[in-house]
């Protein structure tokens, strides 16, 4: 019995003694793995990551727009307002003016003088002789010192006084009314030359109208 354990732990032993050998060798080839492997991680380089493809794209700068100056503005220049020129007065003058078609006969003052050519002679501001032939002619007149004065005189194409006439009418021009009235058969004497004398300065309107006659006008006023 003795010897039957001695020989069983012998046998034992000699099982176990090629494990532990195997064991052992492989436990070392383990270890040796291991370390080779820390090792070649340590003294290889790590891989260059390959970029992705819109990693590698080109990136186009997109250049900053330079400010644009803006123009300089000058302060605006005060608009100055000229004045427009006072009107200058013309003094004393005379002029053809468009006609009054009126042919009305007028109960106006009698500023009809004598034709008198010794007397004084003012200064002649309008002149001009006229075929009468059943038209109408007009004179405005601007009188700054009076007197204003209208000589005329007719001479009548017919002895008829219903064919040869002439009425000379002088009315206000700003009123429009009637100053005085005169003129040539008609209702009026057949004397020529014939004056009217106003005293006093204004703006005259002075129509003429007449048939079959010439008429010589003349408008004097001190200038």
């Amino acid at each position: 019995m003795h010897m039957y354990s001695q020989l069983a732990r012998d046998s034992m032993k000699w099982l176990m003694e090629p494990v532990a050998v195997a064991f052992a060798v492989v436990v070392v080839l383990a270890m040796i793995i291991l370390l080779g492997g820390v090792y070649l991680r340590t003294t290889q380089p790590e891989p260059t990551p390959t970029p992705t493809p819109w990693e590698t794209m080109a990136v186009t700068e997109i250049p900053t727009p330079e400010p644009t100056p803006l123009p300089e503005t000058a302060p605006p220049t005060p608009e100055v307002t000229t004045p427009a020129p006072a009107p200058t007065q013309r003094g004393t003058y005379a002029e053809s003016a468009i006609p009054i078609r009126d042919p009305k006969i007028y109960n106006a003052p009698d500023y009809t003088t004598f034709y008198n050519p010794k007397g004084r002679v003012f200064p002649t501001i309008f002149h001009r002789s006229y075929n009468m032939d059943f038209q109408y002619e007009a004179i405005y007149a601007e009188v700054n010192n009076p007197p204003f004065i209208i000589d005329f005189s007719v001479a009548p194409e017919s002895s008829s006084p219903i064919q040869s006439f002439f009425i000379i009418t002088v009315r206000d021009n700003t009123t429009k009314k009637v100053i005085s009235q005169d003129g040539f058969f008609r209702t009026y004497s057949a004397e020529s030359p014939k004056r009217l004398y106003f005293s006093f300065p204004g703006k005259f309107h002075v129509d003429l109208y007449g048939g079959f006659t010439n008429v010589d006008l003349t408008l004097r006023a001190p200038v």
